[in-house]
């Protein structure tokens, strides 16, 4: 047992032949909550200690909790390293003595393995905890950001389903490129002709000529305009219908409602053939990587075999041997994964982390953004694809993209066919992420209140802050010197600022949703609180008159 910093404990064991079991207690006066990453986790709840566990394996969850306090402090942060064995935590309160008690057992550990837990009872604000412990978890590795992997991404599914074809994508190319997006992922659909949402086509990972008779052409084509393009992969499926089916691969079980039977990793053939066909499809059309999507497949529906035969170990061998093949000297490929397989056992294997399937829900979005960044930190997180519906007003898609402001956008509309304000609020929120982007993603990251599903985010980097707000809550300016403040507003009532200085002048531009500039002066800030009109949608920038007004949005 080694104390890293004060207050802040990581115990190493060596398993036995019986399942490891652990049990931490500590006195729980004034929690206000349980939390665990993920987008749909519940964040306001002191579970009791007989309510079900968690469990975590490597392609299902993070292992990381912590019992905050009032205040945004932490009583406990817990990590668990337990490489890709199955984990499942009891977290809960003991009525009797209102402890705290968290009981993790490592269930499939071969005997004499090692399992590090790091504990953190220094007290810490939650942000800087929970990074801690997520750098912790990650063993501090510091692989730099793989080229376009921060760059925002225009999805094809929400808004093509599996109806997408070659020239489909290129009639979006001029007008993404002009937005900002920097990648394009071609969702589900190029590699079959059925629109019937099943996967009976995959386990070929063919392009269908009907529908991409020349997919190296596309991906020279949209490289042409400054995009990168992925392909989707729906890894573990082997359709009914497709060829590979007389390859006499392993299967581990059917999903007949899904037209597909579910792949054997431990098989070597059949993660041979999987790696080839992978490799093939990113090479031959010269392609800047893929999503390998519904990778927790490979562990579910039927129980988990013990280490070392299990299936989950196994898929962490097969995305080792992906990432192999399809890389290039010196050059990361783009591999996406999305929730739930976002444990730092297979996540190393990622260069983006995604928000799980949330279709216009902007909470959720904001949610996932938020956590993953604080349990993964360094690995760009990405939002699911933004979408909206056709009667949507620009405030709303304004208030969608300022709820995946501090990740990396991704949007899924048929850029060629939205009406004149919901383009225009695209637009002017995309540029603001771009001339921000630095600080959105690479600030101090200071979100607040998890209970109450992050009400308030804010990002600072030197001088510059940025704070978005998505309910009534009053905004306080920084205490320290600062040149440059912005307020995203995504809620519906203006925002109630309070500057704990003394009163100042400041320069003071408003902008709409759709990025009209609506207000623009030399303001005397009272000392205490000032309501700024700035509409639902819209954004706030505060400068100091003698510095330079920031860039011109």
């Amino acid at each position: 047992m080694t104390e890293k910093n004060d207050g802040v404990w990581e115990v190493s064991f060596r398993t036995g032949q019986a399942a490891l079991e652990l049990t931490v207690l500590i006195p729980a006066a004034d929690a206000v909550t349980w939390w665990r990453p993920g987008s749909t986790v519940p964040h306001a709840t002191i579970p009791p200690s007989w309510a079900d566990p968690a469990d975590t394996t490597a392609l299902a969850g993070i292992p990381i909790g912590a019992l905050l306090l009032r205040q945004d402090r932490t009583g406990l942060v817990y990590g668990l390293d337990a490489g890709s064995h199955r984990t499942s935590v009891r977290a809960g309160l003991v009525e009797e003595t209102a402890e705290f008690a968290v009981l993790v057992t490592v269930e499939d550990a071969q005997p004499g393995e090692e399992i590090r837990l790091l504990l953190d009872i220094s007290g810490r604000p939650f942000p800087e905890a929970v990074t801690d412990t997520g750098r912790w978890l990650q063993r501090d590795d510091d692989l730099p950001v793989a080229p376009g992997a921060e760059d925002a991404v225009l999805c094809t599914w929400y808004f093509a389903h599996q109806d997408v074809t070659a020239a489909a994508v290129l009639a979006q190319a001029d007008r993404a490129a002009a937005l900002g997006f920097g990648v394009v992922i071609v969702d589900d659909g190029w590699q079959t002709t059925s629109l019937a949402r099943g996967y009976g086509s995959c386990g070929d990972w063919e392009a269908a000529p009907e529908k991409f008779p020349d997919p190296a052409g596309m991906t020279a084509e949209l490289r042409a305009r400054g995009l990168r393009t992925m392909w989707w992969v729906g890894t573990p499926f082997l359709g009914f219908s497709a060829r590979a089916r007389t390859a006499e691969l392993a299967t581990r079980y059917e999903e007949t409602e899904l037209d597909a039977a579910v792949l054997d990793p431990r098989d070597d053939a059949t993660r041979r053939h999987l790696v080839e066909r992978i490799r093939n499809l990113v090479v031959k059309t010269g392609a800047d990587g893929v999503k390998l999507d519904f990778l927790e497949r490979f562990a579910t529906a039927v129980p988990d075999d013990p280490s070392p035969h299990s299936p989950v170990a196994a898929t962490v061998q097969l995305l080792e041997e992906i990432t192999d093949s399809i890389g290039q000297a010196g050059v990361r490929p783009l591999i996406e994964f999305r929730e739930p397989y976002v444990h730092p056992a297979v996540g190393r294997f990622a260069t983006m982390l995604r928000v799980g399937d949330c279709p216009l829900s902007a909470t959720q979005n904001r949610v996932g953004i938020i956590d993953l960044r604080l349990a993964h930190p360094g690995t760009p997180i990405h939002s699911d694809p933004i979408m909206w519906a056709a009667d949507d007003t620009a405030e709303r898609v304004a208030q969608h993209l300022i709820n995946a402001l501090f990740g990396v956008p991704q949007v899924s509309v048929d850029l060629l066919r939205i009406g004149d304000a919901p383009s225009d609020a695209l637009e002017f929120w995309m540029r603001v992420w771009r001339l921000y982007r630095q600080t959105l993603l690479h600030g101090e990251l200071l979100p607040e209140r998890p209970d109450l599903l992050y009400p308030l985010i804010a990002a600072h980097d030197g001088d510059r802050h940025i704070v978005a707000r998505y309910a009534p809550h009053a905004v306080t300016l920084p205490e320290g010197p600062w040149r440059e403040v912005l307020v995203a507003n995504a809620d519906d009532s203006a925002p109630l600022v309070i500057n704990d200085a003394l009163p100042m002048h400041v320069r003071l531009e408003i902008w709409d949703a759709r990025g009209n500039r609506t207000h623009r002066s030399l303001a005397q800030l009272a000392s205490g609180p000032s309501v700024l009109p700035v509409p639902s949608g819209g954004l706030a920038r505060l400068s100091h008159p003698d510095h330079d007004p920031g860039p011109e949005l």
